[in-house]
């Protein structure tokens, strides 16, 4: 069984969240890692985030990928990667002073005085 073949699932996969405007017209991936993540989204975002238990070997290799202690060696692995990487990364805002202000960070005067 090929490591594509241990991932079908019925459903495609959507990120309304990260990605209002859907996955491949994000710009954050080629139009190969799109289709891989939008063909086996379900399954991949399953097997991370321990909601599915590995069946096979392939994806027993992917929860070790998603953990960090093993590379990631295939497209579809790549793909997925790049994927947390996108939704994980720091959005950083021009505040109306012109200075940078990344998302999480809180100022002395952002503060409710009591």
């Amino acid at each position: 069984m090929s490591q594509i073949e241990s991932f079908q699932t019925l459903q495609r996969y959507y990120d309304d969240i990260n990605f209002p405007y859907g996955i491949g017209r994000s710009g954050d991936f080629t139009r190969t890692q799109s289709e891989l993540i939008e063909k086996h989204g379900v399954a991949l975002h399953a097997l991370c985030n321990g909601i599915k238990d590995p069946a096979t070997e392939e994806e027993a290799r992917f929860v070790r990928v998603c953990q960090g202690i093993d590379p990631a060696e295939s497209p579809l692995e790549r793909a997925w990667i790049v994927y947390l990487k996108a939704i994980n990364r720091r959005h950083e805002y021009i505040s109306h002073t012109g200075s940078p202000v990344v998302s999480g960070d809180v100022s002395e005067s952002d503060e409710v005085a009591d």
